[in-house]
């Protein structure tokens, strides 16, 4: 399944994005950095091995 996570870089949301990751959902993440870092992207695809737009 596909999955649009909103906030996606957050706290709550990034650990939501490892959990479907694993899963085996495709995920897209949205966010506007309000609360957190663009870094935190490239965290999520070296702790999930793949590929987040």
């Amino acid at each position: 399944m596909r999955v649009l996570v909103s906030g996606g870089a957050g706290y709550i949301g990034s650990h939501t994005v490892v959990q479907l990751v694993a899963a085996g959902h495709d995920v897209l993440i949205v966010d506007n950095y309000g609360n957190s870092k663009p870094s935190v992207d490239n965290r999520l695809e070296a702790l999930t091995g793949r590929h987040l737009p």
